[in-house]
């Protein structure tokens, strides 16, 4: 529904803020970014510092949005400038997201979701990791009696990605560091924790009365199942972890590991929204040990039978399959006995935590 922030135009918002005309000029003919409750965003140049910016507009007092943003260390975007007009308006200034960065809608929309993507899975694990770090920051201390807030409103039109992967040596991982590769925005329903919640996205909320941390991890869950799949799982399959794995395995990475993982995350955060006292600490804590503490080696060696070993193989053949994938990380030049030995145990290994699955004599992804 359209607000009355987003039906104004240049010359209303020149006559409502003298001061925002002065020092900035609106760009383009409309608001940019997706469309939003309380306000409307538009592009600008900053005549005074020649930077280019964002100018969000609401006939709602932003002031204690502004004051979150400044306030919380980490993922939200720099605010610059503070503006109130005569007749209740208000206006900021913010820092301006644009290429590399996008927002999770739209790498959702643009996204070309193919059967079998296991590097997707580990992109939007690390995603997920990122924004849990950044709403660490806005919950605050779990035992402080100050500081403390809920987003309230976390979904992909709220999440801004710094999509730059880079190819790494010895690791599926290639995005920025989790403190860079999320920005969360839109702060303007934000709440202080135990405080009644009077706004929200149905799709991206548990529907509970009062504002708690377990809030935002449902909508983690539900961003998170969104970008895996791109498609939003409804609330009844929210409430059920058979239901979760099955909308999973509708998109499945190609391994069932990998898909349990997705799966049994998904699930915890979800009910977080049950338990008052949860923090995002057991959940990144659960990535670290089951996604991103083991050894990297055997996740490339994962993706690359998922991607090539479809029909399955034999646990040697396996082995001179993988000498190809894991060579350039360790400088081997030569293929020895002894290294396709280590290979063997390797895959030995894989089958021995679930990764692979034999039959008969043939290996398969799990």
């Amino acid at each position: 529904m359209a607000n009355a922030a987003s039906r104004l135009n240049k010359i209303q918002i020149r006559a409502l803020f003298p001061a925002v005309a002065e020092r900035y000029t609106l760009l383009g003919r409309r608001a940019i970014g997706e469309a939003s409750g309380f306000g409307a965003v538009w592009k600008a140049h900053d005549n005074w510092l020649d930077r280019q910016v964002a100018l969000k507009f609401s006939k709602v007092n932003m002031a204690e949005e502004l004051r979150l943003c400044r306030d919380t260390e980490g993922q939200t975007v720099r605010v610059f400038d503070y503006f109130r007009s005569s007749d209740g308006w208000n206006a900021y200034a913010m820092e301006l997201l644009e290429t590399p960065w996008l927002s999770v809608s739209s790498f959702i929309r643009n996204h070309t979701y193919k059967p079998r993507d296991l590097q997707h899975y580990f992109d939007c694990f690390e995603i997920a990791r990122s924004l849990l770090s950044g709403l660490g920051h806005i919950h605050g201390r779990p035992y402080s009696r100050t500081g403390r807030f809920v987003h309230a409103d976390i979904k992909p039109d709220n999440l801004f990605l710094l999509l730059v992967p880079k190819k790494r040596a010895g690791t599926v991982f290639r995005m920025p560091t989790a403190e860079h590769l999320v920005k969360i925005l839109d702060m303007g329903i934000s709440t202080e924790n135990g405080a009644p919640l009077f706004a929200y996205s149905p799709a991206y909320s548990p529907g509970k009365p009062l504002a708690r941390p377990g809030v935002d991890l449902y909508a983690v869950a539900v961003t998170f199942l969104e970008l895996l799949t791109g498609v939003r799982p409804d609330p009844e399959t929210m409430r059920h972890k058979t239901r979760i794995r099955r909308f999973v395995a509708q998109k499945s990475s190609g391994s069932t590991y990998i898909d349990k993982l997705a799966v049994e995350f998904s699930s915890n955060c979800a009910t977080a929204c049950s338990r008052p006292g949860e923090t995002v600490r057991p959940h990144v804590q659960y990535l670290n040990e089951h996604v991103f503490g083991g050894n990297g080696l055997d996740l490339i060696a994962l993706r690359a039978v998922v991607r090539h070993v479809v029909d399955g193989a034999k646990k040697d053949e396996l082995a001179e399959f993988l000498f190809g994938i894991v060579a350039p990380y360790y400088g081997w030049q030569n293929k020895t006995e002894l290294r396709l030995g280590w290979l063997r145990e390797s895959v030995t290994s894989l089958y021995q935590r679930e990764m692979l699955v034999l039959k008969g004599q043939r290996y398969f992804p799990a």
